[in-house]
């Protein structure tokens, strides 16, 4: 599934709960134009965010036609892990906490390899 069909499921998703865009970014607590976006196929949610949706639509992942497991991870290894710690989560505070650990390593491993 490429961001475009995603897009469109999503956005079909949102009518049939008969939400404007509006009211479901409010909801979801994100930006609108960002959801714009991501109904267009011109960005895919992060997870946060699609989590965010997921639960403002009262949906479960599969009902959106992704599959996580399909999803190009490059053969990343820390790419595999970092999704699998973050599906992981009981809460969003516990997600939160998840994600901006994630940031860090992130960081430290982008300044390892410019320094090596």
């Amino acid at each position: 599934m490429n961001n475009n069909q995603f897009g469109k499921k999503l956005k079909e998703l949102r009518k049939a709960k008969g939400l404007t865009q509006e009211t479901l970014a409010e909801k979801a607590d994100i930006d609108e134009k960002h959801l714009s976006r991501i109904e267009n196929g011109k960005y895919f949610p992060t997870y946060l965010t699609l989590t965010r949706l997921l639960k403002a639509l009262d949906t479960s992942i599969e009902e959106t036609g992704l599959e996580l497991e399909k999803v190009n991870y490059n053969k990343s290894l820390t790419y595999l892990k970092a999704v699998q710690i973050l599906n992981s989560t009981s809460n969003e505070n516990e997600l939160i906490c998840y994600l901006e650990a994630l940031k860090v390593v992130q960081k430290a491993l982008k300044i390892n390899k410019e320094c090596f």
